[in-house]
């Protein structure tokens, strides 16, 4: 790290004590999942601590979601439907979030559903201080399961079983990733944070919740609780054959890679100017690295030896988790099919996964 960069410091975020009684939002993105909708507002409704609003970003949906909606809202005044033309995952997400008015905010996906003691149990986790300062977001367990598969297991999964909480800003900027790898409907946010984040970058190609993400962590210390709260329905796209199997999918997953950098070097140098110059560059990155690597190999070009070794001996593999490196390894030893089969047995969603995961102990 050069001088100038030892004297450039990111500060958590200066948090007062939450008031008495809080007041809660819960942010719901919706798009055709009407069929899903009911059973994720009742479970906002019955909350232990009940929600102060439900707002739902109607995404331009063409089922019957805007009429569930619009039918629940006229008997419960705690939830505010929002219809908008569709626009995206992000879009949506920025207009449930700029209509949120209470001092914490849940997020939720529409084919989601909450545990009874989801709200209860986040505003615990903001109360208490964490390497002595007041959380600003919390991220917690989730159940996974299916229609047919009623428990695939908790996610998401941290080596040792406790998911990383404190001030992570250190860490983040030295792995050039947050350690906190939570989907969109176990985290929460105190507005103070969401306000300081502002708007998410609306390409569709982006995902709401690894921006959210990873500004936060650059903002404010994190709670974890390590009990799923949360019900993660997986079906259709989230039940992928292996969403890192075809060169569509890395090629999309590599250019987010690029304007999410773009993006998060903006949030830093808006928390403090010159701060976007911690941030390593693309090529320094050992995960950007691979995704280059498997976008030319699976596009037919054959295995770039030279990167692959690059990407193997980069301090990010090295100190990664052993199943990714595990995982790089097989594009050594394995030949092209077998990779795309070993993938989707990695990233997809199947019993056979489910035991394995057992058997090595998961949640």
């Amino acid at each position: 790290m050069t001088a100038v960069n030892e004297r450039i410091r990111i500060e958590p975020l200066q948090l007062e004590e939450l008031p008495r009684s809080p007041s809660v939002s819960i942010a719901i993105i919706c798009f055709n999942y009407g069929r899903f909708l009911v059973e994720c507002l009742d479970s906002c409704l019955a909350q232990t601590h009940r929600p102060d609003e439900i707002v739902v970003a109607n995404d331009g949906s063409t089922d019957e979601t805007a009429q569930i909606l619009d039918a629940y809202a006229a008997r419960a005044p705690q939830v505010r439907p929002i219809h908008q033309a569709n626009a995206g995952i992000c879009s949506a997400t920025n207009t449930a979030l700029a209509a949120c008015t209470g001092d914490v905010v849940l997020l939720l996906d529409a084919d989601d559903a909450l545990e009874p003691q989801r709200t209860e149990k986040v505003l615990a986790a903001l109360r208490r201080r964490v390497d002595g300062l007041l959380p600003g977001w919390v991220h917690h367990r989730m159940q996974r399961f299916s229609e047919q598969i009623p428990d695939l297991g908790q996610a998401p999964y941290y080596p040792g079983g406790s998911g990383p909480e404190g001030w992570l800003a250190a860490r983040a900027v030295d792995a050039a990733v947050s350690p906190v790898s939570s989907l969109t409907s176990a985290l929460a946010f105190r507005i103070e944070v969401v306000r300081m984040i502002g708007k998410l970058d609306t390409d569709r190609l982006m995902y709401q919740d690894t921006q959210l993400i990873a500004a936060a962590t650059l903002l404010s210390p994190a709670a974890w609780i390590g009990e799923p709260l949360t019900r993660y329905r997986v079906h259709g796209a989230s039940a992928s054959t292996g969403m890192m199997a075809s060169v569509e999918t890395i090629s999309a997953t590599r250019k987010r890679a690029e304007r999410s950098d773009v993006w998060l070097r903006q949030q830093l140098d808006k928390i403090e100017p010159g701060a976007a110059r911690l941030w390593r560059p693309l090529d320094d990155q050992g995960a950007y690295l691979w995704l280059t690597f498997l976008e030319r190999w699976l596009s037919g070009a054959g295995k770039d030896f030279r990167l692959l070794w690059k990407v193997l001996r980069h301090p990010d593999t090295r100190h990664s988790a052993a199943q990714n490196r595990v995982y790089y390894y097989g594009g050594v030893v394995l030949p092209r099919a077998a990779f795309v089969s070993y993938s989707r047995l990695v990233f997809g969603n199947s019993a056979l996964k489910t035991r394995l995961r057992k058997w090595m102990g998961r949640r």
